[in-house]
Parts: C-alpha cells; structure tokens; sequence
C-alpha cells in the first residue's frame, strides 16, 4: 500500500482527481539547516550570487526529500543564521497574509535559542551559543571577537564582560520563556485555522533540559506534534549514527560545536526522519469546521 493509500485510510483526506493531496502545500521555516546549506558544496562554490547559492541549496535540503515523499509541492522559507525570532515572524506573516492556508503543513525546524538579539545587551553586538559550546576555540572564535570600534578601551571591555557574563550571569530561564511563547502561540494559531504542523530542533534545545518550575509551561506543548521534545535535535541524530559520510566535510562529529551541517545524505536521512514521524503521529488530518472559526 502506497503513501497515499494509508494517508486516506488512516486520516480521511480528500484526494484531487490527479491523486494528489487536495489543496496541500509543504512549507518549511528554519536556518541553514533547513535552507539545505552543506547539501552540495562543490556546485555553491561555482557562484557567488547568493539567490543562485539558494537554488543550490533547495536541490538537496531535507524539505526537497520530505515533499518528494508526500508528493507535494514545498516552500522553503530557511535563511541561514536565521533567529527563533526571525523564523516565528516568517511564520505569522505567511499565515496573516493567507500565503499559507487551512490543510496546508507546516514544519519548523527551530534554530539556536541563542541567536536572538536580546534587550540587554548592545545591538547586533552580542550573540552567545551557551554553555553547550564553550570550547576555548570557539569562545575565541565566536564570542570574543573584537567589536568594530575606534576605542580600544571599549574593546577590552567589551571581551571582559563576556567571560564575566558567561561564568557569572548566564540564565537559560529567559531563552525557556521566550522559546516556550513562541511554540504555544504558533500551536494555538495552526490549531484555530486548520493548519497542519510539526516542530523539531536543528542543533540546539530550543527548551533546557533543566527547565525551572516555575516558568515551566511546557504541559501545554502537544509533544506528539514535536520531535525529539527536550530529549533530540537532529544534529543529536545524526551524530547518534556515527557516520562521517552524513556532514559536509565528510568527517565525524566528535565535538559539539557550531558551524557543521550535513551533506546531501544527511539531509535525505532527516527528510525520511520527518517523514516516519509525520505518519506515526498523525500530523496530517482533515480539520473539522469547528475547529476553524474564528471570533
């Protein structure tokens, strides 16, 4: 029995006459890891008109094998070193603009908590990774890297006060709250407009593992609708395979830093991941009218 034969018997979706799933468009919101950056290396190193890089990219990203599998067309809306918050406001524009409709699916692969402009720190000067990444090299590399200034004062500052932050003052309770809202409200909006949908993690937890209790709202996630929630990110599977020849520069992933994605057979090895998890849990349905009515 084909795809779409058990997608019929199992959810009671209304077929076109082509045999397609009527009226369904697969979109797709996350950073390089969903935008297919690693896919194919040697074809992007041939331009350097970045919308040509994207094209690239599409032909061997995880969203191209996870649309071939549901025989739907895809859009793919990942941006490389996107936010949490740049992908939560993609989301809702599509949605308030009615680009993305009822019976369509949605699947966002969040970024790093981490990526986020926070209000307390300058503009577009700091962004941290976490404790999960605190290799000398990396905090060299990423985080003490010298701010475009004139005074070299403001420079030593600037390093002194991210080793202080990120020993003294670093709280993940404030990336849970956030990552939580933004979980909840896209759930609660898809759930009021029919919208089908699923959430997963690229490399990073968008929720710790060590949550605090009072801030913890994570019961009115629907974990069914979240692969991997609090326990996986796919990077975690990927690695769990020990394979070298799933990531870009066809090596291990010893260390847990930033910066790899995988290659074309990783992406087709997440595509397939999505797709099990989507027919195990249901994710697509045919939404009830009254579930749809908005005030």
């Amino acid at each position: 029995m084909g795809f779409l034969e058990r997608i019929v018997q199992s959810h009671n979706i209304y077929l076109d006459k082509n045999g397609d799933l009527k009226n369904m468009t697969l979109y797709t919101f996350g950073d390089s890891w969903t935008e297919g950056v690693g896919g194919d290396l040697e074809s992007e190193k041939k331009t350097e008109i970045p919308e040509e890089r994207t094209k690239i990219r599409h032909l061997t990203c995880w969203p191209k094998y996870l649309a071939d599998l549901l025989g739907v067309d895809f859009v793919n809306m990942g941006i490389g070193a996107a936010s949490n918050k740049i992908i939560f406001d993609s989301v809702v524009s599509l949605v308030k603009n009615n680009t993305i409709k009822k019976n369509d699916l949605v699947v966002i692969m969040w970024s790093s908590p981490l990526r986020e402009d926070v209000p307390f720190f300058p503009k577009d000067e700091w962004h941290f990774w976490g404790e999960r990444y605190k290799s000398k090299e990396h905090i060299f590399k990423f985080i003490l890297k010298n701010t475009e200034t004139k005074n070299l004062k403001y420079r030593k500052f600037e390093k002194e006060y991210k080793e202080f932050y990120l020993d003294k003052i670093y709280d993940e309770s404030y990336y849970n709250i956030i990552n939580q809202n933004y979980i909840i409200f896209l759930q609660f909006l898809f759930n009021k407009l029919g919208i089908n949908f699923m959430f997963c993690d690229a490399f990073d937890s968008m929720i710790s593992k060590n949550i605090n209790t009072e801030i913890n709202k994570t019961h009115f996630i629907e974990k069914n609708k979240y692969w991997g929630f609090m326990k996986f990110t796919f990077r975690d599977f990927l690695m769990e395979k020990n394979l070298s020849d799933v990531w870009e520069d066809q090596a291990h992933f010893v260390e847990r830093i930033p910066g790899k994605h995988p290659n074309k057979k990783g992406y087709k090895i997440i595509g397939d991941e999505i797709y099990r998890w989507i027919i195990e849990q249901k994710i697509i349905q045919d939404r009830k009218e009254e579930y749809i009515n908005i005030l």
